[in-house]
């Protein structure tokens, strides 16, 4: 099992492992294919760490935010909160007027014991 660490600490696997869908039960076989891919390659935990690393420097950052402070499509950081939200690392916070979109979106926070 790989036990490199990250910068806060945690294991290079500890979210990418958890349970949860990538895809939506009816989503085509293609993109069931492509989450797998996305974990089995190990893009999607260094996606997660970076979105984490982010957001401790961004705390209350919309996904879209994160997006631009990250030099990444929004859509990255959207899809890796929620994944980081049931692992109890972040939770969502109340919503504001998103700088990136313009449009009212949910702002993100480190979890208590999220800042290990």
């Amino acid at each position: 099992m790989n036990e490199q660490r990250t910068l806060f600490g945690l294991p290079a696997d500890t979210v990418q492992n958890e349970p949860g869908p990538l895809s939506h039960r009816h989503d085509p076989q293609t993109s069931r294919e492509a989450a797998e891919q996305l974990r089995r390659s190990g893009k999607l935990g260094a996606q997660q760490r970076a979105v984490l690393e982010a957001l401790r420097q961004c705390d209350g950052a919309t996904h879209a935010e994160l997006g631009a402070f990250m030099d990444l499509h929004w859509l990255t950081p959207a899809r890796r909160l929620p994944e980081l939200e049931r692992v109890a690392l972040v939770r969502k916070g109340e919503p504001r007027i998103c700088s990136i979109k313009g449009s009212r979106c949910c702002t993100w926070w480190i979890a208590q014991g999220g800042d290990r």
